[in-house]
């Protein structure tokens, strides 16, 4: 019995990870859990991002229900990306990933250089 449980944990992981997982995925996910973007704030939120990756990785979000893209009204240039319902659910794991990061960054960043 404890393998399936483990099994479904293990999954249920990877699960996540297939939607969220990858360099730019949660970052993206974290720039708009507070506020709604157009593209260019979520560009410069991001930094090294391009342009082409930032529009692949929010048509996977959009289609797996994490953002939803609008166009601004009165504006149809304008396009506004927020989080779904489906997509604010994930705040608790974003926050609980913007804590670990905070707590463990200096050990993270110097991962690169062991063996220099």
């Amino acid at each position: 019995m404890k393998n399936k449980q483990k099994q479904s944990q293990l999954r249920d992981v990877r699960d996540v990870l297939d939607v969220i997982g990858g360099r730019w995925k949660a970052a993206i996910l974290a720039s708009l859990c507070d506020s709604e973007k157009r593209f260019n704030e979520l560009k410069n939120d991001l930094g090294e991002i391009t342009p082409r990756t930032l529009t692949k990785e929010l048509r996977y979000l959009e289609l797996n229900h994490l953002v939803q893209r609008t166009t601004a009204p009165n504006n149809a240039v304008a396009v506004i990306y927020q989080l779904t319902e489906h997509g604010h659910s994930l705040n608790p794991v974003i926050a609980t990933l913007v804590k670990w990061g905070k707590k463990h960054r200096k050990e993270v960043l110097n991962i690169g250089n062991v063996g220099e």
